[in-house]
């Protein structure tokens, strides 16, 4: 459980900036955040070794390791994954908090889909990239989405359904019956007739997953609608 994350994160948007030289500020940012990050938590392991292999000086090297893990905690929570944090560990029912740390889900969901090199670089992220967007896309099905952040992720399932596949990109099915917006439903129908034949096939199976709203979506449930469509 990480608290709750205080500072100013309107910078973070940034990240999906149309003008690249304010993306590229943001993102130098985000980057050199993650690096001392990184620093600390190796400044943290090995004091730690240090700590269970010594004798001596316990208590001074006790204090140093958890100096360094309050290093670390402070810097990552800086970037983009303190709020998303905070998103993870917010209640279902806590609806104040969702809507606040919420669009934060949204911001990292379109950074990999505006900008996946950006998004997907090695100094973009400390963790799996992809477990954090499964996660996410997790979170927000199973607390339901506010209001506010509605028409980004209609925006988010259809830009899925028309791209080549990307890891997790399955989960985006998962929040198709939140979406009751008679537009993005029209919109999905359009690419159920599209030329391109797995963007069509893509798209009638949200059609599915919309009409069949207690259906359990999971990593199987493609392949089986696909089986029985034949």
């Amino acid at each position: 459980m990480f608290a709750e994350p205080r500072g100013d994160y309107s910078w973070v948007f940034d990240l999906v900036a149309t003008d690249p030289v304010t993306r590229h500020r943001a993102l130098d940012r985000h980057q050199a955040l993650l690096a001392a990050a990184s620093d600390a938590l190796h400044r943290s392991n090995a004091l730690w070794s240090a700590h269970y292999r010594s004798r001596s000086s316990q208590s001074r090297l006790g204090a140093a390791m958890d100096q360094a893990h309050a290093d670390f905690r402070w810097h990552e929570a800086q970037t983009i994954h303190g709020p998303l944090h905070a998103f993870r560990d917010a209640a279902d029912g806590d609806g104040v908090a969702r809507a606040m740390w919420a669009p934060f889900a949204v911001l990292y969901l379109r950074w990999e889909a505006e900008h996946p090199d950006e998004w997907s670089a090695p100094q973009s992220w400390m963790w799996s990239r992809w477990e954090t967007k499964e996660m996410l896309l997790r979170r927000l099905d199973r607390g339901g989405l506010p209001e506010d952040i509605q028409a980004p992720i209609a925006e988010l399932v259809l830009a899925a359904l028309r791209r080549p596949y990307r890891c997790k990109d399955w989960t985006y099915a998962c929040l198709v019956r939140h979406l009751d917006d008679p537009l993005f439903l029209s919109e999905v129908e359009v690419l159920a007739a599209a030329d391109d034949p797995l963007a069509r096939l893509r798209a009638q199976f949200v059609l599915h997953v919309a009409t069949d709203r207690e259906q359990r979506i999971t990593r199987t449930s493609w392949r089986r609608w696909l089986t029985a469509v034949g």
